[in-house]
Protein backbone atom coordinates (compact mmCIF):
# COMPACT_ATOMS: atom_id res chain seq x y z
CA UNK A 1 0.00 0.00 0.00
CA UNK A 2 1.30 3.74 -0.94
CA UNK A 3 0.46 7.02 -0.15
CA UNK A 4 -3.35 7.74 1.14
CA UNK A 5 -4.07 3.98 1.01
CA UNK A 6 -1.72 4.14 3.90
CA UNK A 7 -4.14 6.36 5.69
CA UNK A 8 -7.47 3.96 4.95
CA UNK A 9 -9.02 2.81 8.21
CA UNK A 10 -8.05 -0.34 9.55
CA UNK A 11 -11.11 -2.57 8.18
CA UNK A 12 -10.73 -0.57 4.25
CA UNK A 13 -7.16 -1.76 4.03
CA UNK A 14 -8.54 -5.51 4.19
CA UNK A 15 -11.24 -4.74 2.32
CA UNK A 16 -8.53 -3.64 -0.21
CA UNK A 17 -6.35 -6.50 0.21
CA UNK A 18 -9.10 -8.36 -0.53
CA UNK A 19 -9.78 -6.99 -3.93
CA UNK A 20 -5.83 -6.88 -4.97
CA UNK A 21 -5.92 -10.69 -4.27
CA UNK A 22 -9.23 -11.41 -6.30
CA UNK A 23 -7.44 -9.06 -9.13
CA UNK A 24 -4.09 -11.28 -9.11
CA UNK A 25 -6.36 -14.81 -9.08
CA UNK A 26 -9.37 -13.71 -10.47
CA UNK A 27 -8.78 -17.02 -13.19
CA UNK A 28 -8.27 -19.33 -9.92
CA UNK A 29 -11.07 -18.11 -8.00
CA UNK A 30 -13.66 -18.31 -10.67
CA UNK A 31 -13.19 -22.26 -11.17
CA UNK A 32 -12.78 -23.24 -7.02
CA UNK A 33 -14.70 -22.53 -3.94
CA UNK A 34 -13.08 -19.57 -2.02
CA UNK A 35 -12.41 -19.80 1.81
CA UNK A 36 -11.44 -16.37 2.77
CA UNK A 37 -8.93 -17.15 5.96
CA UNK A 38 -8.64 -13.87 8.73
CA UNK A 39 -9.18 -12.39 11.66
CA UNK A 40 -12.21 -10.40 10.59
CA UNK A 41 -14.65 -10.37 7.26
CA UNK A 42 -14.14 -7.43 5.04
CA UNK A 43 -17.26 -8.23 3.32
CA UNK A 44 -19.20 -7.91 6.45
CA UNK A 45 -17.32 -5.08 7.12
CA UNK A 46 -19.06 -3.47 3.33
CA UNK A 47 -22.77 -5.12 3.92
CA UNK A 48 -23.05 -3.63 7.28
CA UNK A 49 -22.45 0.23 6.05
CA UNK A 50 -25.61 2.00 5.74
CA UNK A 51 -24.69 3.65 2.54
CA UNK A 52 -21.96 2.38 -0.17
CA UNK A 53 -20.50 5.47 -2.39
CA UNK A 54 -16.99 5.20 -3.81
CA UNK A 55 -14.36 3.13 -3.39
CA UNK A 56 -16.52 0.62 -0.64
CA UNK A 57 -19.26 0.53 -3.43
CA UNK A 58 -16.78 -0.50 -6.36
CA UNK A 59 -15.16 -3.14 -3.89
CA UNK A 60 -18.41 -5.21 -3.14
CA UNK A 61 -18.94 -4.86 -6.69
CA UNK A 62 -15.91 -6.88 -7.50
CA UNK A 63 -16.62 -9.46 -4.64
CA UNK A 64 -20.06 -10.43 -5.71
CA UNK A 65 -18.85 -12.28 -8.79
CA UNK A 66 -17.34 -14.64 -6.41
CA UNK A 67 -18.77 -17.21 -3.33
CA UNK A 68 -16.75 -16.59 -0.61
CA UNK A 69 -17.07 -18.24 2.49
CA UNK A 70 -15.13 -16.48 5.49
CA UNK A 71 -13.61 -18.37 8.49
CA UNK A 72 -11.78 -17.58 11.39
CA UNK A 73 -8.07 -18.92 12.11
CA UNK A 74 -7.71 -21.67 13.97
CA UNK A 75 -4.75 -21.25 15.10
CA UNK A 76 -2.22 -18.50 15.10
CA UNK A 77 0.08 -20.74 12.75
CA UNK A 78 -2.36 -20.64 10.45
CA UNK A 79 -1.57 -17.01 10.00
CA UNK A 80 1.83 -16.89 10.06
CA UNK A 81 2.62 -16.81 6.12
CA UNK A 82 0.13 -14.00 5.73
CA UNK A 83 1.72 -12.24 8.23
CA UNK A 84 5.18 -12.73 7.13
CA UNK A 85 4.11 -11.39 3.49
CA UNK A 86 3.12 -8.14 4.70
CA UNK A 87 5.45 -7.22 7.05
CA UNK A 88 8.11 -8.27 4.11
CA UNK A 89 6.16 -6.87 0.22
CA UNK A 90 8.16 -8.44 -2.40
CA UNK A 91 10.28 -5.85 -4.59
CA UNK A 92 7.40 -6.84 -7.67
CA UNK A 93 4.39 -4.95 -6.16
CA UNK A 94 1.56 -4.82 -9.10
CA UNK A 95 -0.54 -1.54 -9.60
CA UNK A 96 -4.63 -2.37 -8.04
CA UNK A 97 -6.46 -1.81 -10.69
CA UNK A 98 -9.74 0.78 -9.69
CA UNK A 99 -12.05 -0.54 -12.78
CA UNK A 100 -15.13 -3.28 -12.31
CA UNK A 101 -14.95 -6.39 -14.80
CA UNK A 102 -17.45 -5.58 -17.29
CA UNK A 103 -16.82 -1.59 -17.05
CA UNK A 104 -16.76 0.36 -20.08
CA UNK A 105 -13.05 1.71 -20.53
CA UNK A 106 -12.02 5.90 -20.56
CA UNK A 107 -12.09 6.69 -24.02
CA UNK A 108 -10.06 9.28 -24.36
CA UNK A 109 -8.28 11.07 -21.46
CA UNK A 110 -7.59 15.00 -21.68
CA UNK A 111 -5.16 16.23 -19.36
CA UNK A 112 -4.91 19.85 -18.99
CA UNK A 113 -2.04 21.83 -19.58
CA UNK A 114 0.34 22.58 -16.00
CA UNK A 115 1.89 26.02 -16.51
CA UNK A 116 5.49 26.96 -14.98
CA UNK A 117 5.63 30.44 -13.30
CA UNK A 118 8.72 31.36 -12.28
CA UNK A 119 9.27 34.40 -9.88
CA UNK A 120 12.08 35.88 -8.20
CA UNK A 121 11.75 39.74 -5.66
CA UNK A 122 14.38 42.09 -5.53
CA UNK A 123 14.78 44.67 -2.50
CA UNK A 124 16.13 48.08 -2.62
CA UNK A 125 16.64 50.57 0.38
CA UNK A 126 13.22 52.24 -0.67
CA UNK A 127 11.73 49.06 -1.19
CA UNK A 128 12.52 46.85 1.42
CA UNK A 129 9.63 46.14 3.71
CA UNK A 130 10.53 42.52 4.06
CA UNK A 131 8.50 40.94 1.78
CA UNK A 132 9.54 41.89 -1.83
CA UNK A 133 9.53 37.90 -2.78
CA UNK A 134 6.10 37.69 -1.75
CA UNK A 135 4.97 40.48 -3.87
CA UNK A 136 6.58 39.59 -6.62
CA UNK A 137 4.87 36.06 -5.79
CA UNK A 138 1.52 36.90 -5.12
CA UNK A 139 1.78 39.47 -8.59
CA UNK A 140 2.53 35.97 -10.17
CA UNK A 141 -0.40 34.21 -8.91
CA UNK A 142 -2.65 37.17 -9.94
CA UNK A 143 -1.26 36.92 -12.99
CA UNK A 144 -1.33 33.04 -13.50
CA UNK A 145 -5.60 33.63 -12.33
CA UNK A 146 -6.53 35.90 -15.01
CA UNK A 147 -4.56 34.07 -17.49
CA UNK A 148 -7.02 31.60 -16.64
CA UNK A 149 -4.24 28.88 -15.20
CA UNK A 150 -5.43 25.95 -13.35
CA UNK A 151 -3.01 23.69 -12.91
CA UNK A 152 0.50 25.36 -11.48
CA UNK A 153 3.63 24.24 -11.09
CA UNK A 154 5.65 27.39 -8.81
CA UNK A 155 9.63 27.69 -8.50
CA UNK A 156 11.69 30.20 -6.79
CA UNK A 157 14.85 30.85 -5.43
CA UNK A 158 13.59 31.87 -2.57
CA UNK A 159 14.02 29.12 -0.09
CA UNK A 160 12.35 30.51 2.61
CA UNK A 161 9.24 31.34 1.16
CA UNK A 162 8.89 27.92 -0.83
CA UNK A 163 9.22 26.48 3.31
CA UNK A 164 7.03 28.41 4.70
CA UNK A 165 4.05 28.36 1.86
CA UNK A 166 4.71 24.31 2.24
CA UNK A 167 4.44 24.36 5.58
CA UNK A 168 8.19 23.04 6.47
CA UNK A 169 9.18 26.61 8.00
CA UNK A 170 7.60 28.42 10.90
CA UNK A 171 6.38 31.54 10.40
CA UNK A 172 7.99 33.91 12.42
CA UNK A 173 7.69 37.42 10.87
CA UNK A 174 4.47 39.15 11.90
CA UNK A 175 4.68 41.35 9.07
CA UNK A 176 4.60 38.47 6.52
CA UNK A 177 1.29 36.72 7.74
CA UNK A 178 -0.96 38.85 5.79
CA UNK A 179 1.66 38.12 2.65
CA UNK A 180 1.31 34.43 3.49
CA UNK A 181 -2.44 34.30 4.22
CA UNK A 182 -2.93 36.06 0.72
CA UNK A 183 -1.59 33.55 -1.23
CA UNK A 184 -2.67 30.77 0.49
CA UNK A 185 -6.21 32.46 -0.74
CA UNK A 186 -5.15 32.96 -4.17
CA UNK A 187 -4.01 29.18 -4.50
CA UNK A 188 -7.62 28.86 -4.02
CA UNK A 189 -8.71 29.11 -7.31
CA UNK A 190 -6.60 26.69 -8.67
CA UNK A 191 -7.25 22.92 -9.47
CA UNK A 192 -3.86 21.74 -8.28
CA UNK A 193 -1.03 24.19 -7.14
CA UNK A 194 2.44 22.89 -6.36
CA UNK A 195 5.42 25.08 -5.32
CA UNK A 196 8.95 23.62 -5.46
CA UNK A 197 12.78 25.27 -4.45
CA UNK A 198 15.04 25.84 -7.52
CA UNK A 199 18.17 26.83 -7.64
CA UNK A 200 19.02 30.86 -8.87
CA UNK A 201 20.73 29.16 -11.94
CA UNK A 202 17.78 27.63 -12.74
CA UNK A 203 16.02 31.11 -12.19
CA UNK A 204 18.19 33.31 -13.86
CA UNK A 205 15.46 34.85 -16.24
CA UNK A 206 13.31 36.29 -13.39
CA UNK A 207 16.30 36.55 -11.57
CA UNK A 208 17.53 39.47 -14.08
CA UNK A 209 14.27 40.40 -14.58
CA UNK A 210 14.07 41.47 -10.66
CA UNK A 211 17.54 42.81 -10.98
CA UNK A 212 16.82 45.04 -13.92
CA UNK A 213 13.64 46.40 -12.50
CA UNK A 214 15.28 47.75 -9.61
CA UNK A 215 18.67 48.56 -10.27
CA UNK A 216 19.05 49.61 -14.20
CA UNK A 217 20.46 52.85 -14.95
CA UNK A 218 21.33 54.70 -18.10
CA UNK A 219 24.06 56.46 -19.27
CA UNK A 220 25.08 58.27 -22.34
CA UNK A 221 21.87 58.98 -24.95
CA UNK A 222 18.71 59.35 -23.37
CA UNK A 223 16.20 56.74 -23.67
CA UNK A 224 13.17 56.24 -21.40
CA UNK A 225 11.27 53.30 -19.81
CA UNK A 226 7.73 53.23 -18.92
CA UNK A 227 7.82 51.38 -15.30
CA UNK A 228 4.68 50.20 -13.38
CA UNK A 229 4.97 50.52 -9.71
CA UNK A 230 2.18 49.40 -6.56
CA UNK A 231 1.56 51.97 -3.76
CA UNK A 232 -0.35 49.84 -2.05
CA UNK A 233 0.78 46.47 -0.73
CA UNK A 234 -1.29 43.59 -1.88
CA UNK A 235 -2.59 42.49 1.93
CA UNK A 236 -3.72 46.22 1.36
CA UNK A 237 -6.61 45.53 -0.84
CA UNK A 238 -9.24 44.78 0.45
CA UNK A 239 -11.15 42.23 -0.75
CA UNK A 240 -13.86 40.65 1.81
CA UNK A 241 -16.94 42.03 0.15
CA UNK A 242 -16.30 40.15 -3.29
CA UNK A 243 -15.43 37.35 -0.99
CA UNK A 244 -18.25 37.23 0.74
CA UNK A 245 -20.56 38.49 -2.45
CA UNK A 246 -19.80 34.66 -4.28
CA UNK A 247 -19.76 32.89 -0.79
CA UNK A 248 -22.32 29.82 -1.66
CA UNK A 249 -22.68 29.04 1.82
CA UNK A 250 -23.83 32.60 2.85
CA UNK A 251 -27.12 31.59 1.94
CA UNK A 252 -27.29 28.61 4.10
CA UNK A 253 -25.88 30.38 6.82
CA UNK A 254 -28.18 32.69 6.70
CA UNK A 255 -31.42 30.84 6.23
CA UNK A 256 -30.40 28.27 9.03
CA UNK A 257 -29.53 31.13 11.81
CA UNK A 258 -32.57 32.99 11.12
CA UNK A 259 -35.90 31.30 13.31
CA UNK A 260 -37.83 31.84 10.10
CA UNK A 261 -36.19 30.82 6.31
CA UNK A 262 -36.93 33.20 3.61
CA UNK A 263 -37.40 30.69 1.16
CA UNK A 264 -33.98 31.73 -0.78
CA UNK A 265 -33.01 28.10 -0.66
CA UNK A 266 -35.40 24.74 -1.05
CA UNK A 267 -35.76 23.04 2.16
CA UNK A 268 -34.91 19.76 0.57
CA UNK A 269 -31.46 21.68 0.26
CA UNK A 270 -31.38 22.63 3.60
CA UNK A 271 -31.81 19.65 5.43
CA UNK A 272 -28.98 18.09 4.72
CA UNK A 273 -26.96 21.28 6.00
CA UNK A 274 -26.83 22.18 10.33
CA UNK A 275 -24.70 24.58 11.88
CA UNK A 276 -22.41 23.36 14.59
CA UNK A 277 -20.76 26.16 16.58
CA UNK A 278 -20.82 28.45 13.59
CA UNK A 279 -19.42 26.28 11.40
CA UNK A 280 -21.69 24.51 8.16
CA UNK A 281 -21.55 20.66 7.96
CA UNK A 282 -23.02 18.70 5.15
CA UNK A 283 -24.80 15.31 5.93
CA UNK A 284 -23.32 13.04 3.36
CA UNK A 285 -25.52 9.79 2.07
CA UNK A 286 -23.95 7.46 4.54
CA UNK A 287 -23.72 9.64 7.06
CA UNK A 288 -20.29 11.20 7.34
CA UNK A 289 -20.23 14.87 7.91
CA UNK A 290 -18.04 17.41 5.62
Amino acid sequence: MRDAQLRYPKAERACLALVHAIQRFRHYLLSNRVVLVAKADPIKFLLSKPALIGRPAKWLLQMSEFVIAFVPPIAIKGQVVADLLAAFPGEDITMLHEEVPGEFPEISIIQEETWLLYFDGSATPSNDTGGAEYEVFLLGLSLAKKAGAKHLEIRGDSKLLVNQMNGVYSLKEITLSLFRNEAQRLLTHFSDATIVHTGRTNNRHADCLATLASKLQFEGSKKSITVQRRSVSSTGISQVEDAQSNDWRAPIIHELSNSLTEGKVSLKELKNFFLLHGALYYRNPDGSLS
